[in-house]
């Protein structure tokens, strides 16, 4: 007779299982937030006649998913104002941070999210949107003097909102070398390697770790995304991995961040120039 009860220790690895589905795997890619209805202040309904997207963008970000507070309100009309002084730079500024990710698998647009947080602090003299520039943008509402440092004290903490706001190769690209370190670090299995959470919590990790972040973020955005094992050296002693991806323009390129230990040259590679300097070993993570 086969007993009903699952033994504790097969019902704590089960109980792991499902926390690591609910945590790193298994999640998938978004889909985008439904915009906030309103009510909103009375320069967005004039915001919204002349440029229908910004406002449909706009009610998808989070700061607004739960209504507009007095703060967002003030942030809002401060916008629109904003915005009417530079409509046209800024519909231009607008196309070129749409642009960032896939608009029909992002929750939101995190380009304008930044924007959006330069405005909550009156700080949008920073940037000069006739001459609109995404790293400059980012440098601003992003980084100021680190991620941790910001003034706010939950933007960059929670796993889950940072993986979603890091929704385009560019965005990740920009988050990684400033906020992770390389560094050999000594884990418990292959598998823990490929834990994206590890380097996201610790700060510091190294080529596998960096991969699999970068893995993670690519395929919740709704790219496809996966490990690769180049050879390192010439005399293909040593091997290294990075994270291949296939952008939006068709082509397959490689993100690589944790080379900062070996070489200076860092970040997003066309597929053949990265290859002709490290040559292809074989697809997932292989160690030496």
């Amino acid at each position: 007779m086969v007993s009903g009860r699952i033994p504790i220790s097969r019902l704590n690895c089960l109980i792991v299982f499902l926390c690591f589905l609910g945590g790193c795997g298994g999640l998938g890619k978004t889909k985008p937030n439904e915009p906030y209805k309103g009510p909103y202040p009375s320069g967005f309904n004039e915001l919204s006649a002349k440029n229908p997207l910004l406002a449909k963008e706009l009610g998808k970000l989070p700061e607004i998913q739960d209504g507009v507070s007095e703060i967002d309100a003030m942030a809002l009309e401060r916008l629109c104002l904003f915005y009417n002084q530079n409509q046209r730079d800024f519909d231009l500024a607008l196309e070129r941070m749409y642009d960032a990710g896939y608009p029909n698998v992002r929750k939101y647009c995190s380009p304008l999210q930044a924007l959006y947080w330069l405005t909550l602090d009156d700080e949008l003299s920073q940037i000069d949107i006739s001459n609109f520039d995404l790293t400059t943008l980012l440098n601003e509402a992003w980084y100021k003097s680190g991620f941790d440092y910001d003034g706010t004290t939950d933007r960059w903490d929670d796993f889950k909102e940072v993986t979603e706001r890091l929704n385009s190769p560019e965005l990740i690209n920009y988050y990684e070398p400033r906020n992770f370190s390389y560094k050999k670090v000594r884990l418990g299995s292959a598998e823990d390697y490929k834990n994206p959470r590890y380097i996201f919590s610790e700060k510091v990790g190294e080529c596998w770790l960096y991969t699999a972040f970068s893995v993670y973020c690519l395929k919740k955005a709704g790219y496809k995304a996966h490990a690769i094992t180049v050879y390192f050296n010439e005399s293909r002693s040593r091997v290294h991995v990075a994270c291949a991806f296939i952008d939006k323009d068709g082509k397959e390129y490689i993100l690589d961040n944790s080379l900062s230990a070996y070489v200076r040259s860092t970040g997003i590679y066309s597929k053949n120039k990265y290859l002709a300097i490290h040559p292809y070993c074989a697809k997932g993570y292989l160690s030496n």
